[in-house]
């Protein structure tokens, strides 16, 4: 459970990222992984951070997310964990 309202997000996931944007809170992603594609105009404009398997923990970092969501399937658990030592994350 988040108690805060998230203001800097990194979407890992693009089906998550595209329910973000479809929410109205496509302002609110920072980052997003190179497979992230919807909605095209939203998209083009946010910081890649690699793909879903093959995060950039640098640029993650130089992002400073306050929220990272990822997905146990899409993702690789290893990184998840890795992030998840440093920052508030959601897995679905």
């Amino acid at each position: 459970m988040i108690d805060f309202i998230p203001q800097r997000i990194i979407s890992l996931v693009p089906s998550q990222t595209e329910l973000l944007c479809d929410l109205g809170l496509g302002q609110n992603l920072v980052g997003i992984t190179k497979f992230c594609i919807y909605p095209k105009i939203e998209c083009e404009k946010i910081s890649k951070v690699g793909g879903t398997k093959t995060f950039n923990f640098h640029i993650i970092d130089a992002l400073k997310p306050d929220l990272i969501i990822g997905n146990k399937e899409e993702n690789y658990k290893e990184g998840i964990e890795k992030l998840s030592e440093k920052y508030p994350t959601w897995i679905s």
